[in-house]
């Protein structure tokens, strides 16, 4: 008899629970804490930049080549500081160097000359050129040396310096080889006749410095 009475009690706990746990359900603060945590999961995956790339393939939906962090690419940021730095120069005492020599007798120029030799080149206004110049070695020991180009030079032209020698280091012996300077010269739409001068500074040997004219036709 006892239990027989004791249903509706049961069965009135059961029917108090299923409505606490409606209330529960429908509290307001409990469906924005879910909802908000999905609009994060949401957010973050969009705003993921390599959210659509296939890390196994290295390429993203479009088909372009991509590079992950975690591979060791550059973010954005990395990438413009990189393109923002300036590249190796001299220091200002030996920059200050950087002159002509007095004109003097040139026995291949067959004339008076500040400059050992000169050399001519061309392009497009809207392109650039470029000339190699080599500078082998003319003393019978190691030689500090440090080149660059003048002041005067036209602003078009610079020297490159990721295929030519270090802009200042210790020359070869006399038949080693030879310093190498990779000197560009951009128009950038501009025409005319452009001059450029390098110098070559032997420290220690001054007089045996070279000095080299550079001229860009541009049209």
């Amino acid at each position: 008899g006892r239990e027989i009475s004791s249903l509706p009690m049961v069965a009135a706990w059961l029917t108090c629970l299923a409505a606490s746990g409606s209330a529960l359900l429908a509290s307001p603060l409990l469906r924005g804490a879910v909802v908000q945590t999905r609009h994060s999961r949401s957010v973050k995956m969009q705003s993921d930049p390599f959210a659509t790339r296939d890390a196994g393939t290295g390429f993203d939906d479009e088909g372009g080549m991509v590079r992950g962090i975690a591979e060791g690419g550059l973010t954005l940021e990395q990438v413009t500081a990189a393109a923002g730095q300036a590249g190796p120069s001299l220091p200002v005492e030996k920059a200050a160097k950087l002159v002509l020599k007095d004109p003097e007798w040139n026995l291949d120029k067959m004339e008076m000359s500040a400059t050992d030799k000169d050399f001519e080149i061309a392009c497009n206004s809207m392109d650039d050129a470029e000339i190699v110049i080599d500078v082998p070695p003319m003393m019978n020991t190691f030689e500090d040396y440090f080149f660059g180009l003048t002041a005067d030079s036209h602003s078009s032209f610079s020297i490159s310096t990721d295929e030519s020698s270090p802009l200042e280091g210790r020359m070869q012996r006399r038949g080693g080889e030879p310093t190498v300077v990779k000197i560009k010269c951009e128009p950038n739409g501009a025409s005319g006749t452009f001059d450029a001068h390098l110098c070559f500074i032997l420290e220690n040997e001054p007089g045996f410095s070279k000095f080299y004219k550079i001229s860009c036709t541009s049209s």
